[in-house]
Order: structure tokens, then sequence, then C-alpha cells
């Protein structure tokens, strides 16, 4: 494999509704936009309550470190959601 192999990854998170999909694209715009590392480089985009994550990288391992983070931080981003909302009364 060349240098300029490139790997890419595209995924597609159904969150529970439109309100937190807004909210976490909010969040993790940033990241895309100022990436703490070179090693890939991230797109994002909405679909009503889908939330689609572009991956772009030159090896497989920087692909999977870059998922790996903004699966997390989705992760983080519904639950503390979900205990914002039951904190508050609504379901």
């Amino acid at each position: 494999m060349g240098a300029d192999v490139r790997h890419e990854v595209q995924v597609r998170v159904p969150l529970a509704d439109v309100e937190l999909a807004r909210a976490a694209l909010s969040a993790l715009k940033p990241e895309a936009e100022r990436p703490p590392t070179e090693r890939f480089k991230t797109e994002l985009r909405l679909e009503g309550h889908v939330i689609i994550i572009s991956i772009e990288a030159g090896d497989l391992s920087s692909l999977r470190a870059g998922l790996n983070a903004y699966l997390s931080w989705l992760k983080a981003i519904e639950e503390v959601c979900s205990v914002a909302r039951g904190a508050r009364g609504i379901s």
C-alpha cells in the first residue's frame, strides 16, 4: 500500500429525538473543526434524529482511534442528557 491510501468509515447513529441529535452535533462539532491531532479528519452532519459521522485517516489505527473517540463522546452525551432529562422529570 502506498502512502496515499486513505481509509474511511461512515457511521449513522440514530438518537432518541431531533433535540438530542442537534445537541450532540453541537457538542461534537468543535472537535471536528479543530481536531487535537491531524491523524484523521472528521465530518459530521444531521439527518433528522440521525447523526452521521464520517472519518478519513491514512492508516487503520488512526481510523479506529477516531471512530472510538467520537462514539465514546456520543455515548457520554447521550448518558448526560438522559440523566438531565430524568432529573427534570422529562421522559
